[in-house]
């Protein structure tokens, strides 16, 4: 039995270069090693929102950690070994979606390109799977259907999905507040402040969102909302383009790559953001059209359920193996 290897490093990303929030491009890349040899598969973890690499490493005495999880997994045996490729993918948005964007930046890029190149250039040829919680697994889930060359298998736990549930209900704070605001005074605010609301937090996260899926050189801050910020009006042209990378509605597009990957599927039948109603759907279109994957649904919310990875981790990781 061997331990846990964790090494930190850090590129310059050729993607990230003249992002227009002026985020670094310097970016650290934690990797973590189990026993890691020629045939070690290697898997990328994409934080959630509000979280980036780091948070994959913070200690927690309330739930199972991230780290703590891992350390269940080697004493347990399932696993031979593994290779864990952290990024640092924190935006001036407070999050990222793992999209390339006008507004945000080439962050789809970032992890196809940069980070793909430092595991060849570091390990080699290997194969590759993704893994994450909430942003992250849409991550997960929208990086693999776009790359099916590259990635091999993912984990999506409790993924954006299902937009209608998991982002409407934060629209009516965004036009009570922009529509006294405007975008600009609240990101300044926003970004300045040392504390922030739930309100604070739902309303940006509405924005960043917008960044990540409308984004529009010639909007204020080069970004259109999926409403107008001064009637409440829903702007049904760009919702569409919301909806288009919800994966209840594109997943069936996908199906013949879908068949060939390692597919996890995990939520919590009490999450808040009622993201289980749309992991639930994806199963359910997975299923119906013959896409082999599992889905595990437990008792739990959205947040401290790290612990998930014990049953899926192990399940990617020899996936990627076989």
């Amino acid at each position: 039995m061997g331990k846990l290897k964790i090494s930190e490093e850090s590129i310059i990303s050729k993607a990230l270069e003249g992002n227009v929030p002026g985020d670094p491009v310097e970016r650290a890349i934690t990797s973590i090693e189990y026993n890691a040899h020629e045939e070690t598969p290697v898997i990328i973890g994409l934080a959630g929102f509000y979280g980036t690499s780091f948070s994959f490493l913070n200690r927690s005495f309330t739930s199972i950690d991230f780290r703590s999880t891992l350390e269940k997994i080697t004493s347990t045996g399932n696993v031979d070994s593994f290779v864990i490729i952290l990024p640092d993918t924190m935006t001036s948005f407070g999050g990222n979606q793992y999209m390339n964007s006008s507004a945000v930046g080439m962050y789809e890029d970032f992890i196809t390109h940069d980070v793909v190149d430092f595991i060849k250039n570091k390990y080699g040829k290997r194969r590759i799977g993704l893994f994450g919680k909430s942003s992250g697994g849409f991550g997960s889930y929208n990086l693999s259907i776009n790359n099916p060359e590259l990635f091999r298998g993912f984990i999506d736990v409790s993924g954006d999905a299902g937009f209608e549930y998991c982002y409407m209900r934060d629209f009516p704070q965004a036009i009570d507040t922009l529509g006294k605001t405007g975008l600009t005074e609240f990101m300044k605010k926003f970004r300045t402040s040392d504390f922030h609301t739930n309100s604070d937090l739902n309303v940006n996260g509405v924005i960043a969102m917008s960044a990540f899926y409308s984004p529009d050189r010639s909007g204020e801050m080069g970004i259109e909302l999926p409403f107008d910020m001064h009637t409440g009006e829903l702007k049904e042209d760009v919702w569409k383009k919301w909806k288009k990378l919800d994966p209840l509605q594109n997943a069936r597009s996908h199906i013949k790559d879908l068949k060939k990957m390692k597919i996890i599927l995990q939520t919590g039948s009490r999450d808040e953001f009622s993201i289980n109603i749309g992991m639930r759907g994806l199963s359910n279109i997975l299923h119906d059209n013959g896409v082999d994957h599992q889905f595990m649904e437990y008792d739990a919310g959205h947040f401290g359920i790290d612990y998930f990875y014990e049953e899926s981790l192990p399940e990617l990781i020899n996936g990627l193996i076989h």
